[in-house]
């Protein structure tokens, strides 16, 4: 039923089992580059509603 012979399969999943790990590593950058992102956005609305705070009570 297959065409390819065993040794084709072999390099062919070895193969797509190298792209899916290449694709899991760049999800797992991207996360935590999103983390990050959210972290530092946090960061600066603290440090705006601090500003704001202080220019009021002026």
């Amino acid at each position: 039923m297959n065409k390819f012979p065993p040794f084709a399969l072999l390099i062919y999943k070895a193969y797509l089992r190298s792209r899916l790990d290449h694709c899991q590593r760049h999800l797992h950058t991207i996360a935590a580059q999103r983390e990050n992102d959210f972290q530092a956005e946090r960061l600066l609305h603290r440090e705006v509603a601090v500003v704001r705070a202080k220019l009021h009570t002026l």
